[in-house]
């Protein structure tokens, strides 16, 4: 851990020396706060506290792209990837994911974007298919509920006692603050490992989701979370801050399919709810063919957007 100074310690903090490796750091402050990021020590007056190596995790963009641009997503270097399991039977979008290796693969449940989600049981299916690190699998999920979602999620995991060693299960939290907290408390009870998503619906409520992960309490240390949709850039501030890992989207290729430089022109904003997003000019997963200019826009909207999710923090 880093030190630090409350008002009790004034007198102690009116001298702060860091020391790791040359470096030598004067305070005279009384609320100075220092988190070492490569490690090292602090000596105050005389006391020197070793301070261990902290990484702290940053969020990852997934960026959700269609077949015709897997060229695009394989120039990025982008190893997190989100799957939209809906589309698993499409050959070529199958042999994609499964011909290569990746970090971290989170597969969704498809609720987003139909009425009816893809089974757990075929989630799964799908992770034994891939070669991955990590893998997040979406549980069954009820729109309407969230305590019935932890409910649904528990009664998945009853029936699985064993997942394979890199899968995990990822329950959605939903959607506004009570709701949230009471779901959060119910999933108190699983004992095995758990990853948590907040939905992008909560953004579209107006809340924002890195307050409303604070609020909840959720142990950022126990728990990988991630964002489903991203419609605002400047929220990686606070999803960062509140420890969230990772984010998918679109946005990189619906900017660059619609003419927009994210670089030049990052404010967007994107109409909200599922009647939006379908009435929206974006790319179907199964579009093929796009103009060697959108692909570099494309390209560096995805380099861009992960430059974000690193950078703001």
């Amino acid at each position: 851990m880093g030190v630090v100074a409350d008002s009790g310690l004034a007198d102690m903090m009116a001298h702060l020396v860091l020391s790791n490796d040359s470096s030598t750091l004067t305070s005279n402050t009384s609320d100075y706060v220092y988190y070492p990021s490569v490690g090292g020590s602090v000596t105050i007056t005389g006391t020197v506290f070793n301070a261990p190596v902290v990484e702290v995790p940053k969020m990852n963009y997934m960026p959700i792209v269609p077949i015709g641009m897997f060229d695009v997503l394989d120039m990025s270097g982008v190893k997190n990837v989100f799957l939209l399991s809906q589309f698993w039977d499409e050959p070529k979008y199958r042999k994609y994911y499964t011909s290569r290796t990746w970090n971290t693969v989170i597969i969704d449940n498809a609720l987003y974007e139909d009425d009816n989600a893809v089974e757990f049981k075929d989630v799964l299916e799908i992770a034994k298919e891939l070669r991955a690190q990590r893998i997040f699998a979406v549980g069954p999920e009820d729109l309407k509920s969230g305590v019935n979602t932890a409910k649904l999620c528990l009664e998945a995991l009853e029936d699985r006692p064993y997942l394979p060693t890199n899968t995990t299960m990822m329950c959605i939290l939903h959607e506004r603050p009570n709701e949230m907290k009471l779901q959060y408390k119910v999933l108190q009870q699983v004992t095995r490992p758990l990853a948590l998503g907040v939905s992008i619906f909560s953004y579209r409520l107006g809340y924002n989701r890195g307050d409303l992960a604070r609020f909840v309490g959720v142990d950022k240390s126990k728990y990988y979370m991630h964002a489903f949709g991203w419609d605002n850039i400047l929220e990686s501030y606070s999803l960062n801050g509140a420890g969230f890992q990772s984010v998918d989207s679109s946005l990189a290729v619906t900017a660059a399919i619609n003419g927009i430089e994210l670089r030049d022109d990052w404010q967007v904003t994107r109409d909200p709810g599922k009647a939006g997003v379908k009435a929206s000019t974006r790319a179907k997963i199964t579009d093929e063919d796009f103009s060697d200019e959108v692909k570099h826009v494309a390209l560096d909207n995805i380099v861009f957007l992960q430059e974000c999710c690193q950078s703001m923090r």
